[in-house]
This record gives C-alpha cells, sequence and structure tokens, in this order.
C-alpha cells in the first residue's frame, strides 16, 4: 500500500460543541490533511459522513489509495493520531471565525430538505459544506512522501527531562496562571476559573475531552475551550464525570476542592489542590454590663468565705467535744484575723 498522503478526520459534534458555542445537533466536521501542510474544513451532518467520503476519494482520484479516515471506517486505511494533535485540529476549528455560524444555516436547510424528502446535495449543493479551502496552517505533516533519505543528524543532547523545555521558547511565552474550584454538579465535574468574580448567574459551557497526566494529578482541556475568555473574567466549564476517575469524581461529589489553572498555547492546565475551606462561624459577642469590675466580686467572695470561715470557727468552738483548753485556745488568732479580713472588706467602697 502506498503511503499515506491525506488524512480524513471526522470532528463528532460533541468535541466540536466544547469549543464551540451553538454547534447544531448532529453536525460534524471533516479536517481533510494533506502531505504539503494544507487543509480543508468541510462542515456535513453526520448521516452524511459516507457521501463526504465518497466525494473526497472521487476528488483524489488515482491517489485515492493514499487516504487514511480517522476514526477508522471499513473499507479505508487509517493511522494513529496522538492526543496533541486532535487538540490542534479542534483549536483550528475553534480559531476559525464564522464556522460555528456556516454550520447552523447548513443545518437549517439540511432540515428543510429532508422534511420536503429532497436529496440536500441537490438544494444545498457540493460546496455548501467546503468551508475553508487551502488554509494555511502549522498542523503537523500527515506523511512524507516517499523517495531517497539523507542520514539524520545524531539529536543533540536534551538539557531537560521529557515534557520540560526552556520558558524562553517563543512558543512557550503564553502563560496564565489562574485559581479555580472544582466540585461535583449532577452528572458532570464543575470548573469554576476565578470563582471570587463569579456572580453565580454564568452559564456554563460544556468540554467533553479530558486528558489526564500519567499519574491523575492533573488533566488538560483544548485550549479551544477558552476562546474569547480572557484573564480576570469569572469561566464556569462542565465537564461529564465519565470523563474522570471514579477517586477524583468521588472527591468533588464530596467537597469542593481549590485548583490552580495553567493557560498556554497546548491547552488549559488543571491540577487539582486541596479543598476549599469554610469561613468557620464568628464568636458571638458577650456583653459586659456596665459598672463591672473585678474587685467588686472579689470583695463579695472573700467576705463571704470570711463569715463562713468565722461561723465555722464559732462551732468549732462552741464543740462539746473538745477535750482541751488548748485546742480553743489556739482559735482565738484565727477569731482575730477573720474579724480583721472581715471588717477590710465591709469598709470597701
Amino acid at each position: 500500500m502506498s503511503s499515506v498522503e491525506t488524512l480524513a478526520y471526522f470532528l463528532e459534534e460533541d468535541s466540536l460543541r466544547g469549543v464551540l458555542r451553538g454547534w447544531p445537533d448532529g453536525m460534524q466536521l471533516m479536517v481533510r490533511l494533506d502531505g504539503s501542510g494544507r487543509c480543508e474544513l468541510m462542515v456535513h451532518h453526520r448521516d452524511e459522513a459516507g457521501r463526504v467520503l465518497d466525494t473526497l476519494r472521487e476528488s483524489l482520484g488515482e491517489m485515492a489509495d493514499t487516504l487514511a479516515v480517522v476514526p477508522q471506517v471499513e473499507g479505508h486505511a487509517t493511522r494513529r493520531v496522538r492526543f496533541s494533535e486532535e487538540q490542534q485540529l479542534l483549536a483550528l476549528a475553534a480559531s476559525t471565525e464564522g464556522l460555528s455560524e456556516s454550520a447552523q444555516d447548513y443545518a437549517i436547510n439540511y432540515r428543510f430538505a429532508r422534511e420536503e424528502g429532497l436529496d440536500p446535495e441537490t438544494v444545498i449543493g457540493r460546496d455548501a459544506r467546503r468551508f475553508a479551502d487551502e488554509i494555511e496552517s502549522d498542523l503537523p505533516q500527515v506523511s512524507e512522501r516517499r523517495g531517497p533519505r539523507r542520514a539524520a543528524p545524531p539529536p543533540a543532547p536534551r538539557l531537560f527531562p521529557e515534557g520540560f523545555e526552556a520558558a524562553d521558547d517563543p512558543a512557550r511565552r503564553e502563560c496564565a496562571l489562574v485559581s479555580a474550584h472544582l466540585h461535583g454538579q449532577g452528572a458532570r465535574v464543575r470548573l469554576t476559573l476565578e470563582p471570587e468574580a463569579a456572580q453565580g448567574s454564568e452559564l456554563p459551557l460544556t468540554v467533553g475531552n479530558v486528558g489526564h497526566s500519567e499519574d491523575f494529578g492533573c488533566f488538560v482541556l483544548p485550549r479551544g475551550a477558552l476562546a474569547g475568555w480572557k484573564p480576570g473574567m469569572p469561566l464556569v466549564i462542565d465537564m461529564p464525570q465519565e470523563q474522570f476517575p471514579e477517586a477524583w469524581a468521588a472527591r468533588f461529589r464530596r467537597q469542593t476542592h481549590n485548583a490552580q489553572v495553567s493557560i498556554t498555547a497546548g491547552g488549559v492546565f488543571v491540577r487539582p489542590l486541596l479543598p476549599a475551606m469554610t469561613t468557620p462561624p464568628e464568636a458571638p459577642m458577650v456583653q459586659v454590663e456596665e459598672g463591672w469590675s473585678l474587685g467588686r466580686p472579689l470583695r463579695a467572695a472573700l467576705l463571704v468565705a470570711g463569715v463562713a470561715l468565722a461561723g465555722s470557727s464559732l462551732m468549732i468552738g462552741w464543740n462539746p467535744f473538745a477535750v482541751a483548753e488548748d485546742a480553743a485556745g489556739a482559735l482565738q488568732p484565727a477569731r482575730a484575723g477573720l474579724a480583721a479580713l472581715a471588717n477590710a472588706a465591709g469598709a470597701g467602697p
């Protein structure tokens, strides 16, 4: 089989709805990439996918055997597409001006043709599907044409581990750090950017594609999900719970978690942190009556204690079971001391 020269990548409506507001139901987007790095976008209804593919094969002519289709379709070759490449395709769709409006117009005309029993292609025309042709793109090459190859020079030694690069790379200059909250919301996980600025009336944006790091300590959303967003603005994003491991989904259902969000050209990276702390209730204020002073209850306590001790001394002195006059005599200094203490308390203000 010849090498792959053309790739037809079908972006389904759930993925497109995550990056394009107002994307109509039933509408898909085919991204055609060729070996030169150029691409073509073609909007269509999901029921037309087979016809769109046949049209593409006809246009390729003798090169039809170089076509690969993703997701795989029986009877056609396919190829593996990395997650980062898929995100680039979604970002391309999100940044294409007027794409969502074009899909809405096509959906209206397609529905009208179906309701009238007409062939949508006859009513709408083939060219209506083609939204953009020969778009310059920095998307990765689909393939390399066969030919003599030169020996590649040995790669330069890496300064950093895989996944780490220097920040002075011009392609990595975009970076915004945003505080966020994560919590369970029905069957979804809700991410709120800038929660302190949120008013509670924000309409959530649904994102259906969530990628996770190997240790599930961080997840990433397509960069196109934040189209039109600016730092400082609140934004609410809903994601299906089935896109998360149950361990994380259960935590978010139980309690709101803080999160650190890093927004770069490559995506929206979210790292869940500790649960958000709730503000403890304030302690109740105790009202102190005017005129209260520390000395007043102290003097009263001393006075009561003096009276009690004096009464105890009298009872001890009267005790008919006392056996010696020495014991009674020993109590006399105590009586005198208590009397002096009582007099001092009574003389107070």
